[in-house]
């Protein structure tokens, strides 16, 4: 805790700049002593006296009197504050209202469990007004301390004029936007009930905010994020025993690099909200919490600040470093943190490009979310385990799960949700489970199906620049994470583009080998059923390949289990939320509307994973459920609609006519035209013309694969409904 005086915010000191701009770093040289059961201190600071002993009573006058905050004792009757919702809240009530439930109770409930304050965020056009200072002249200087503070202290240019600095080696500074700046009110209210449950400030948003994102486009194009959160206290003369309310501030426990993703769920640090204290933290990496105020309201100002943290690097004067310049080469980062007796029981690595064009260029900039739906499943941490330890650079991959879990079960919900009690360790100092992990855990009896389940996998999504969404029970190659970016590059546009297809199989415990199939699969019209068509995947030939640049291959469906996509796309097409009990007919369903808007699918020239085919024994069945198969019968139906043109998220850039005529699919008569399976190759392109003309089929209701081989070699030959097991 800092006390000592600055130009612009009173006590904001060298140890705050680092604990802002190296929060991992600073977490292993600035141990507490178990206070509060704060092990170690990083990524926010409290900086007490800051604007002044007056300050926050003028601060809190000038907001009353403005209509913002009621004042009895004034005579201010009424205010502008209202009950805040988060995304979160209003995906759930969605929830309960397709089920039926239109109880206000548990709407109400809902919003409670997550917070319960009220509050209202200050128009950015109202502060942009030449009036503003004089209207708010208390909350103006608020807001343009923080301002000029950030950018005077860990600002570009203050950063690069520091010749103290003996190295710009892994130095950092804040790039931010002061025309995205976010400011809110807020007031929990002293019943001792209304409190904040644990969460981040990239995580769900209010959506009282003008923007309803924590990513926000700069002028430049590019994406800036909330970088960092200022709460601010003005209630005067807080009492810490009897008015309770603090800010709980958790802190990743950072002890070895051996051990690094190891988080203690006991790091933290409660924080009294007196009058002119103003804590800053990371609104990327720090978790906090809000308890009930016990006896009095509990008023905050909240400044969010906009931007990315920019590394300097010691040859090119800023950016991220490249790769060449950290030691590392793509082709072979898979290898450094892995035991060698690991090496030899990998999948062989995809081929990559061991080098970029500029600095700006570096796909190891470029970070990657991954949406993972889990059922009861077993194989889910050994998937994340996989995705990190096969990928080129770690740390840019951000995994959201959905736990789907017998949450009455203690033993399952810790055996499913966390890598201890699932005995999986990942092996890599580079990738934080603090920092680069989210999850939602719900119980499976809520659990309506892949669609739900994947659409609130995307909400996790905090601005990653590429998305990923796959199965909980896969397994990757080594360099996934730079052949998907560099083969989506290859397009002709990147961001209209989606790779996509079913896997091959693998079976648990150790995954994939080294004689692992890497052919490519490309997915093909089967055969109806339920009026849905129903896709197969097909196994291509070593030398079937594309003389073009984009040796991807050109296909018309989608794969539920594996795509890969730029983020953009996820305002085009999210998933559906209400195409509940659909199993069969999701995949259809986005390829239609990817497709009339324009978006072109394609498979990999090579295979980029492995899928676990064998049917989960924990995922029930409930097909004699009169309200589930009313659920289901109604999203077939939308699909169906859908199919005819008509219906929500169908495009307009290409028609669905074309789309059925291309794939050679009549959906009215249920009728497929010859040739269609081939999908436009020739039929020599395919494993199974080698099969004496054998009939590939395969009749299997849980959608296992079908494998068929020779003597010369292993054939696999995808031939089942790809679905997931959520």
């Amino acid at each position: 805790m800092t006390t000592s005086t600055s130009s612009s915010i009173q006590g904001w000191t060298p140890k705050t700049d680092l604990l802002l701009l190296c929060p991992i770093a600073s977490s292993q040289t600035n141990e507490r002593h178990h206070v509060n059961g704060n092990h170690q201190h990083c990524g926010y600071d409290i900086i007490d006296h800051a604007f002044g002993k007056n300050f926050p009573t003028s601060l809190l006058h000038e907001l009353q009197s403005n209509g913002w905050i009621d004042d009895p004792n004034r005579g201010i009757i009424g205010s502008r504050l209202s009950p805040a919702r988060t995304k979160m809240d209003v995906d759930l009530v969605g929830l309960l209202q397709s089920f039926g439930s239109t109880t206000s109770m548990f709407n109400d409930a809902i919003g409670i469990g997550i917070r319960g304050d009220l509050s209202a965020f200050i128009p950015r056009h109202e502060r942009m007004k030449d009036s503003f200072p004089m209207q708010y002249p208390y909350l103006h200087k608020l807001i343009s301390s923080i301002e000029k503070t950030v950018c005077s202290r860990i600002g570009k240019q203050t950063i690069l004029d520091n010749e103290s600095l003996p190295s710009k080696t892994n130095t950092s500074y804040v790039e931010i936007d002061t025309n995205l700046t976010s400011v809110q009110i807020a007031k929990y209210t002293g019943d001792g009930k209304a409190g904040y449950a644990r969460h981040c400030d990239r995580g769900a948003v209010c959506l009282n905010e003008s923007s309803n994102s924590s990513k926000i486009e700069h002028s430049n194009g590019s994406a800036m994020e909330r970088i960092l959160t200022f709460v601010y206290y003005v209630t005067p003369e807080w009492d810490q025993e009897l008015d309770g309310g603090a800010l709980r501030m958790f802190s990743p426990s950072i002890r070895d690099d051996a051990n690094a993703n190891n988080v203690d769920p006991e790091s933290y640090f409660d924080v009294v909200p007196y009058a002119d204290r103003l804590v800053v933290f990371r609104s990327d990496i720090i978790e906090h919490q809000v308890f009930p105020s016990l006896r009095r309201d509990r008023i905050a100002i909240t400044v969010w600040l906009y931007g990315k943290v920019v590394q300097l690097g010691p040859k090119k004067g800023e950016g991220i470093l490249s790769s060449d310049e950290l030691g590392l080469q793509p082709s072979a980062l898979h290898l450094n943190c892995l035991p060698k007796e690991t090496e030899s029981s990998l999948p062989p690595p995809l081929p990559i490009a061991s080098h970029t064009t500029s600095c700006e260029d570096q796909v190891q900039y470029k970070s990657i979310f991954v949406a993972i739906p889990s059922y009861r499943d077993e194989e889910s941490w050994p998937t994340i385990k996989s995705l990190v330890e096969m990928s080129c650079f770690p740390e840019r991959i951000y995994i959201g799960v959905i736990f789907q879990v017998d949450t009455a079960s203690e033993e399952e919900t810790k055996r499913f949700t966390t890598a201890v009690g699932s005995g999986v360790t990942v092996q890599s100092s580079r990738w934080n489970e603090a920092t680069n992990f989210r999850s939602i855990v719900m119980d499976y009896r809520h659990a309506t199906g892949p669609c739900y389940a994947r659409h609130l996998a995307q909400t996790l999504h905090r601005g990653e620049d590429y998305v990923m969404q796959i199965d909980s029970h896969m397994r990757f190659r080594p360099g996934w994470d730079e052949y998907l970016i560099q083969q989506l590059n290859k397009t002709e546009g990147p961001e209209k583009a989606v790779l996509t297809t079913y896997p091959p199989g693998y079976d648990p415990p150790h995954g994939p080998g080294p004689t692992a199939e890497t052919r490519a699969t490309i997915l093909v019209p089967w055969k109806f059923e339920d009026g849905i068509l129903r896709q197969k995947g097909r196994l291509l030939e070593h030398d079937y390949k594309h003389s073009l640049p984009n040796d991807n291959i050109p296909c018309l469906l989608y794969a539920g289990g594996f795509n890969f996509f730029h983020s953009s796309i996820l305002e085009t097409c999210p998933y559906d939320s209400k195409l509940h009990g659909l199993f069969f007919g999701e995949e259809i369903s986005m390829a239609v509307r990817l497709y009339t808007h324009w978006i072109d699918l394609y498979a990999p020239p090579q295979t980029v994973c492995y899928h676990l085919w064998k049917r989960n024994s924990l995922r029930t069945r409930v097909d004699n459920d009169p309200y589930r198969v009313k659920q289901k019968e109604m999203s077939l139906e939308v699909v169906r609609t859908q199919l005819r043109g008509l219906g929500e998220g169908i495009g307009n850039a290409r028609s669905v006519e074309q789309f059925t005529e291309a794939l050679g699919v009549d959906f009215e008569n249920q009728t497929l035209a010859k040739g269609c399976e081939d999908a436009g190759l020739h039929s020599t392109a395919f494993v199974s013309s080698l099969l004496s003309g054998s009939k590939i089929e395969n009749n299997s209701e849980d959608g296992t694969e079908a494998r068929t081989s020779d003597e010369m070699r292993s054939v696999l030959t995808l031939v089942s409904r790809f679905i997931s097991e959520t």
